[in-house]
């Protein structure tokens, strides 16, 4: 289930953001889920998950923010946000009670996102539950945060473009993986006619950093481009509503119908 939250911008901190910020929207979540720890627990209880160990499941993915008006300044790494409205598409794979659920949650927060040289807060004006999108066997998609596949060679590993004979593989795989893990058993159906088209002649290479200015940052390489995906309506929901490719509740792997 998909919404868009709209924001307005709360100048107190300035009006720029840090040019990569996915994975600070990643901490804004996080920060809200763990202020409401029972109605997150109640929520993954009423779609059939249990707890294990304190471990939440991340079966969310969000897309990059949509600016009324903006400018990128490469030369200080930031982006000045200058119109008063920025609009975020998140999306959960679970259904049952979500929209309450994520209302809830999201309903006037003020939130402050970036980092230590930029930040930006942002009130939420709006919560809107979209309505569902028909998913065909095969479809066109357009990626909006990047999609990212990893692959481990030589103790190394690997970010791997849409171009590389082994990402319908990776795709595939990371299907399998979130399928299993929201069903709680592997998927039985046919896969033997999934398939992947790259449309874009050249993606776009996105490079994010994770845990800035932290003795765990690293940097992790994802792609934009248009596709077409041939896939099993069951696998086909959860690339749509729960992400595409690995990492999607860190800020990668939201994808739109083209």
């Amino acid at each position: 289930m998909r919404f868009k939250i709209t924001f307005r911008i709360d100048r107190s901190l300035g009006d720029c953001l840090p040019i990569n910020y996915q994975y600070e929207q990643s901490a804004v979540i996080y920060k809200i889920l763990s202020n409401a720890d029972k109605a997150y627990s109640d929520w993954l209880h009423d779609n059939g998950f249990q707890l294990d160990n304190g471990k939440h499941f991340k079966l969310f993915c969000y897309s990059r923010f949509q600016f009324e008006k903006y400018r990128i300044m490469p030369k200080v790494g930031c982006i000045n946000i200058i119109g008063d409205k920025v609009e975020w598409f998140v999306s959960f794979l679970p259904e049952k009670s979500t929209a309450e659920f994520v209302h809830g949650l999201f309903a006037n927060q003020h939130v402050v996102i970036g980092n230590k040289d930029y930040r930006v807060a942002l009130d939420v004006v709006g919560i809107e539950a979209l309505s569902s999108k028909p998913l065909e066997d095969a479809m066109t998609f357009r990626v909006n945060s990047s999609i990212c596949i990893r692959e481990k060679k030589d103790n190394r590993v690997q970010y791997l473009s849409p171009l590389d004979n082994h990402y319908k593989e990776g795709l595939l795989k990371g299907l399998l993986a979130r399928y299993e893990s929201f069903y709680g058993c592997p998927f039985v159906g046919d896969i033997s006619s999934f398939g992947f088209e790259l449309l874009t002649h050249k993606p776009k290479s996105v490079l994010i950093t994770i845990k800035a200015d932290t003795p765990e940052q690293t940097r992790v390489r994802g792609y934009r481009y248009d596709f077409r995906l041939k896939a099993p309506i069951e696998l086909m929901k959860i690339a749509y509503e729960g992400g595409l490719g690995e990492l999607c509740s860190q800020g990668f792997g939201f994808i739109e119908i083209k």
